[in-house]
């Protein structure tokens, strides 16, 4: 799981997105949100630790090379901006409104 840690800072939140659309009703969209961002922030804080730990993160959408497939790079540039966004989202999400 931990190797499909790239695609999965990417699919979680698309995920989580039509969910909160049917559970718009109530606190349990925020709750959802408010879970998943917190989720996100774990995962980059895993990759910003991978990252710093060697070269970096080269993950293959689908298994096709990059010539012909996406290729997802994550360096230790991306991977401090990853955990600033993820951090702001998990902050603000529950205090606003």
């Amino acid at each position: 799981m931990i190797d499909h840690l790239p695609a999965l800072q990417v699919v979680v939140p698309m995920i989580a997105a039509p969910l909160c659309l049917l559970l718009r009703r109530g606190g349990g969209a925020r709750w959802l949100a408010t879970g998943v961002s917190w989720a996100c922030l774990a995962m980059a804080g895993a990759l910003l630790r991978r990252a710093l730990g060697g070269d970096a993160i080269s993950y293959e959408m689908g298994g096709w090379p990059a010539p012909w497939g996406i290729e997802y790079r994550v360096d230790v540039t991306s991977a401090y901006v990853l955990v600033i966004v993820a951090a702001i989202a998990s902050v603000v999400l529950p205090v606003g409104p």
